[in-house]
């Protein structure tokens, strides 16, 4: 006979890991082409302007810019994704500053020679002879 009594089983110990769902990529952020904006299974957003779904319902960039979320009909929005525009050069330029003339300068005066000291006098054992 056992000397142990057997241990009975449990039907609820496992678990499984999270999916990691959900936005990665706000409204008015910047992303790369192929970076993906959302994670998702099923629709509940919709591709828009230069983002393509994926086939595990991911939508991801096309192109690098800035992503936009907006309304398209009831309980669903569409994703977008802009291309920034590109600055004009002149606009990144600074302004270049006008010539300044500097007035020129004085040629300095001519130093004096200094003044020669005065001879040391005389000892008084010398004035009294």
């Amino acid at each position: 006979m056992a000397h142990t009594k057997a241990q009975g089983s449990s039907s609820n110990g496992r678990d499984s890991h999270g999916q990691r769902l959900g936005i990665k990529r706000y409204g008015s952020q910047f992303v790369n082409a192929g970076e993906i904006i959302v994670r998702q299974r099923g629709t509940k957003f919709l591709p828009g302007t230069n983002v393509t779904r994926s086939s595990d319902d991911s939508l991801f960039a096309r192109v690098s810019g800035i992503v936009t979320f907006e309304w398209v009909r009831r309980g669903k929005q569409q994703i977008s994704v802009y291309p920034k525009v590109a600055e004009t050069k002149e606009a990144k330029e600074p302004a270049k500053k006008a010539a300044v003339k500097t007035a020129a300068k004085k040629p300095a005066a001519a130093k004096k020679p200094a003044a020669k000291k005065a001879p040391a006098k005389a000892k008084k054992a010398d004035a009294a002879k």
